[in-house]
């Protein structure tokens, strides 16, 4: 373990999770191209407000799924998987957990001064509460999400459905105009997003039994997990541009989705399971950068 004030930076920042963190800046973006082509404003510090929400609560998630993981003995042997903060000693579990507890709430905050800034339905709070108590209950709990099957789920409902979602309506609402729900629209981004949970379980499948955290790919079978990519990659890019043409460019990710799923099928190493995924990555950035191409032109 370093422990120069570098080292010490650098862990923190590993534990974040960098590379993942499209997860939000797509899904907040995406829901601004919506609100954009609904009204043709964008208001910049609502947007800001969201993203930084977004942004924290998944930091938050990750801080929490390191330091749950390791309590439950998931991150003792990560043979194909980039080392856990906690696991590998970087961390302590204590100063983990702390963090993770202090970065949510102060995701809650931010997103209660959202709220505020833009006039919107106090209802609104019980999406904040719901995001950080799943972000918890994801490795934390008596029933951890990720353990019994349910992460992918979550991650469709939350970084899709509700991240887009909720942005487009603060958005929406914010330049005091009514909001009308699309739920096409998040409903491609959460399947999208999820593909990068998919190669992750799918490359920890093997470990992920022997410790008893059941994903689904877990549940049903490590081949399953070139399905899951396929299904989410066909709803994704497929099915929601023919649901909702105003977002018809997506299409064009379609191929690139191929050529990743194609790599994670051979994927055996740390390195190409690793390429998997930035690969995964980018072609969320691409989807996300069409999406909002569409909506806006």
């Amino acid at each position: 373990m370093d422990g120069s004030p570098g080292g010490r930076i650098k862990a923190w920042v590993l534990a974040a999770r960098p590379k993942t963190l499209v997860a939000s800046v797509v899904p907040v973006a995406v829901g601004a191209g919506l609100a954009y082509g609904d009204t043709g404003s964008f208001p910049v510090h609502l947007f800001i407000l969201a993203l930084l929400f977004c942004l924290l609560v998944q930091i938050g998630t990750n801080f929490s799924n390191d330091y749950f993981d390791y309590g439950r003995g998931a991150d003792r042997v990560r043979s194909l998987g980039p080392a856990r903060a906690v696991a590998s000693g970087m961390i302590a579990p204590r100063a983990m957990f702390v963090v993770s507890v202090c970065v949510l709430a102060l995701a809650f905050g931010v997103g209660v001064v959202l709220m505020e800034i833009s006039e919107t339905d106090h209802r609104l709070l019980w999406v904040g509460v719901a995001s950080v108590l799943f972000a918890i209950a994801y490795t934390g709990g008596p029933l951890p999400l990720a353990y019994n099957g349910l992460g992918d789920l979550f991650v469709i409902l939350f970084f899709g459905l509700v991240a887009v979602g909720t942005t487009h309506y603060v958005l929406v609402a914010g330049v005091g105009q009514d909001w009308r729900l699309n739920w096409v629209v998040p409903l491609g981004i959460g399947f999208a997003v999820n593909n990068l949970l998919v190669v992750n379980n799918t490359r920890d499948c093997r470990e992920d039994e022997k410790v008893g955290k059941k994903t689904l790919v877990v549940l049903l079978g490590r081949r399953s997990g070139l399905v899951l990519y396929g299904l989410g990659l066909a709803v994704s890019t497929l099915l929601c541009p023919s649901l909702d043409p105003d977002v018809s460019l997506v299409v064009w990710v379609f191929p690139l989705g191929l050529f990743c799923l194609l790599k994670l099928s051979k994927a055996s190493t740390r390195e190409q399971y690793g390429f998997a995924l930035l690969a995964t990555s980018l072609g969320i950035v691409a989807y996300g950068f069409l999406a909002v191409l569409s909506l806006v032109a």
